[in-house]
């Protein structure tokens, strides 16, 4: 019997060798292939269902890359539907907060209702369109469907690929465990960088960087030789995870506030908690077999680091503005709520250090994207252990050329 405590290998060079040009970071030619052949083909995280619970519900999700706004809403009998958010009648948006209720969606411009099917409900001074059909005339729909509590939407209105197939190998055990009604929001951020959306998504799947980025944070908690790495040359919408180990001895200095709040709660990045988060359902997902596993962090092309643990999900999201643009997300859900101050307490110092971990993880992106773009740096090279990177670029390479689907 091997040992249990063992880290799997690093990663591998079965994907190649070669140098990546760094044109793919900065080259508005690459980034209208990305409008045309990814932003509107591919599924595309837009948020969870909770954020429509009740029939009326709705939330607006805007594609920056494409300057189009959507309108994701739960109708009267319960099902999730999307659409454009355009009026048929001249283009205005219909629904301009965030999210909220409604029973209809009414045009401000002109006054236009449509039901929560799409559906063109009410024409103030109908009889003045003359010959007008208003059965021909509802809101412009969007593939939408449902996995693992999560929201997604596809511009294309006939998909080459369903979503559960385009999520494997994330089977039935990821769909039940994270779509499980426990989830609730912690907190989250957003910011914008001057930098490529890909350089953020890169610097979330290798752990090559760890020990040089974190020296002064998780180095010593999660080291780089314990990220591992995993590639899915057969998945056409996960092309790679990595994982993280905890060492046998964690090193470097263990401060007394991070003692502390270990104690309190199972929110810690540089010390192992004395608790643990709750969690349904994580047979198949959760590698508790490892008592040194901690998460492992999924790539879902194009754009989302799925981040799973035990009672604990981290979701970043990049959001493509211009070749040099981006918006960058991240979402906390946890399992449980906080019911004393000691637990607060450790909520908060475990915001507070992976704020820090993730500042450190994207400070870089920007001077990169500077030397990308003066042409100082014509190309980049992947190690085996940044291999994740090098999937995420055959599987770009991949959509250009128009095959969505795996052979």
């Amino acid at each position: 019997m091997g040992n249990i405590t063992a880290i799997p290998p690093l990663g591998s060079h079965e994907l190649g060798t070669e140098a990546i040009p760094a044109e793919h970071y900065s080259s508005q030619k690459t980034f209208e292939l990305e409008k045309e052949k990814i932003f509107k083909k591919t599924w595309l995280m837009a948020g969870r269902e909770a954020d429509v619970s009740k029939p009326g519900d709705y939330v607006t999700f805007f594609i920056d890359a494409l300057e189009v706004s959507i309108i994701i809403a739960k109708g009267k009998d319960k099902k999730v539907r999307a659409f454009y958010n355009a009026c048929t009648h001249r283009g205005a948006h219909i629904l301009n907060e965030p999210c909220g209720h409604t029973n209809f969606m009414t045009c401000g411009f002109h006054g236009w209702v449509f039901d929560l099917e799409g559906k063109l409900a009410d024409v103030p001074g109908e009889e003045l369109f003359g010959d007008f059909d208003k059965s021909k005339l509802g809101l412009k729909g969007v593939s939408v469907d449902i996995w693992g509590g999560f929201i997604f939407i596809n511009l294309d209105p006939n998909p080459d690929v369903a979503l559960r197939d385009y999520l494997a190998p994330l089977n039935e055990s990821f769909d039940k465990y994270l779509g499980h009604e426990d989830w609730t929001w912690s907190y989250g951020w957003r910011a914008k960088f001057n930098a490529n959306w890909k350089l953020l998504v890169d610097a979330q799947i290798e752990g090559y960087h760890v020990d040089q980025t974190h020296r002064n944070t998780i180095a010593g908690a999660i080291p780089g030789e314990n990220a591992p790495a995993v590639v899915y040359p057969d998945s056409i919408g996960v092309p790679a995870k990595i994982s993280a180990y905890r060492p046998e001895k964690i090193l470097g200095v263990q401060t007394d506030v991070a003692l502390l709040s270990a104690k309190h709660g199972a929110t810690s990045l540089y010390t192992k908690s004395e608790n643990e988060f709750t969690a349904k359902d994580g047979e198949g997902v959760l590698n508790e077999d490892h008592p040194l596993w901690i998460f492992d962090a999924y790539l879902l092309f194009p754009n989302i680091v799925l981040f799973v643990q035990k009672g604990q999900i981290l979701v970043q999201r990049t959001i493509a503005i211009s070749p040099s643009e981006c918006f960058w997300e991240v979402d906390f859900f946890h399992t449980g709520t906080v019911d004393n101050f000691g637990q607060l307490f450790n909520s908060e110092q475990g915001r507070i250090q992976i704020r820090d971990v993730l500042t450190e993880d994207l400070y870089t992106a920007e001077g990169i994207q500077m030397n990308f773009n003066a042409g100082v740096i014509k190309e980049v090279y992947i190690n085996q252990q940044e291999i994740p990177i090098r999937a995420y670029y055959h599987r770009l390479m991949k959509a250009f050329k128009g095959k969505e689907v795996s052979q």
